[in-house]
């Protein structure tokens, strides 16, 4: 389930108060929900920074790297030099040899950074926090997702949705609604709309990819100074990860309107009919298997099938 800014950093507070925070988590959250300046924020908060995120940065313990090559990937160079970085003694004023690193948009680790990432995150350092953001969680691999404990994220309220964010958004009180079918007609009406949404993303993404192809050649000519067919490549892997994060924002969209209506429930106290809040939870529930299923691989378009028709399809009591 998704937290708002507030509850995941006194969720987390509470946990370093108590002595019970673990040493990996996965921020995620979609665009908009500000993952890396949470992180600096709660960076900030384990360090006993006074000068808080805006200026946590030039703190001697708090260390990030972020995607910086012309491919916008995190190298294994850059992975080598954070880890040294981590096993160096703390400041002189840090009692208890604190520091933290931020691996910014983690999805975007090539697997020999990743692999090699893998030995810090089961073993780090002494006082060390490792948090790793992402818009993309599903991007990531598997061994490095379920070596961190996962905190997701909301869209704050001030951040404007896209346009295909908008439209879901309205689509969603036709299925949700009191007096709404929920059978198996109205699962395949939402996931055809679903998957419509997301080829649009497919659509303009090829279109750009054709651009950008085009007029390369036109710049470069018959020259073999630039290899344009790996310069495809790199934009194909580019617009493949624009459709992903479409659509964990789009996942992200329906768990927000569940959330929202569970929230209002309990808003003036415990409902006096459980069975509401029963169903949204399980719907969450049935959301997250959808996304945990489209995480492993399985074939997007029978995940959505499945995992939209599980959704609509819950038993009313």
């Amino acid at each position: 389930m998704a937290f708002s800014r507030d509850e995941a950093l006194e969720m987390l507070g509470r946990a370093l108060r108590e002595g019970r925070l673990g040493h990996a988590y996965l921020i995620a959250g979609e665009p908009g929900s500000g993952v890396t300046s949470f992180a600096d924020e709660f960076a900030a908060l384990y360090l006993g920074h006074g000068g808080g995120s805006l200026t946590v940065s030039a703190h001697p313990d708090f260390h990030r790297i972020e995607p910086g090559s012309k491919s916008r990937r995190l190298l294994i160079e850059q992975i080598r030099d954070l880890e040294e970085s981590l096993h160096r003694k703390a400041s002189a004023d840090s009692s208890d040899n604190r520091k933290v690193a931020v691996i910014s948009d983690a999805d975007r680790m090539m697997p020999q950074a990743a692999n090699a990432f893998l030995k810090t995150l089961e073993e780090p350092p002494e006082g060390c926090l490792l948090l790793l953001t992402t818009e993309l969680p599903e991007a990531l691999l598997e061994t490095i997702r379920s070596r961190c404990i996962s905190v997701t994220l909301r869209r704050g309220a001030a951040v404007p949705m896209g346009a295909r964010a908008g439209r879901l958004t309205e689509a969603l009180p036709r299925f949700f609604s009191e007096g709404a079918r929920c059978d198996a007609t109205a699962a395949f009406s939402l996931t055809r709309l679903f998957r419509d949404l997301l080829e649009e993303v497919r659509e303009e993404s090829d279109e750009r990819i054709k651009e950008e192809l085009s007029a390369g050649k036109a710049h470069y000519g018959k020259t073999t100074e630039v290899d344009l067919d790996g310069r495809e490549e790199i934009l194909k892997a580019s617009a493949e990860s624009e459709v992903l994060r479409e659509r964990s924002l789009l996942l992200g969209v329906i768990a927000d309107h569940f959330g929202g209506e569970l929230r209002a429930l309990h808003a003036q106290g415990v409902p006096e009919d459980p069975s509401s809040s029963r169903i949204l939870l399980l719907r969450l529930a049935a959301l997250e298997r959808m996304r945990a299923n489209l995480e492993r691989g399985v074939q997007e378009a029978l995940a959505l099938e499945a995992g939209f028709l599980e959704l609509m399809t819950l038993p009313e009591a």
